[in-house]
């Protein structure tokens, strides 16, 4: 089964729009950041925020402030 594209189901999460922006598949950014792909896509449905350090890897592989992606 395709995964769902976050553009395709309205999402505006603002984890979601930056590692579209950047051009970054979830498990890109998980890699990146250092945990599960799993988490990644939690923290874009807003069922749950990642914890102060995963904040700061994920703003780092973004390239964004971390205010931006919460």
């Amino acid at each position: 089964m395709a995964r769902a594209n976050p553009r395709n189901m309205g999402n505006t999460s603002p984890i979601a729009t930056a590692r579209l922006a950047a051009g970054l598949t979830q498990a890109r950014l998980a890699e990146a950041v250092g945990c599960s792909e799993h988490a990644i896509n939690r923290w874009e449905r807003d069922l749950f925020q990642p914890s102060g350090k995963n904040l700061l890897k994920l703003a780092e592989a973004l390239g964004r402030d971390p205010k931006e992606l919460l």
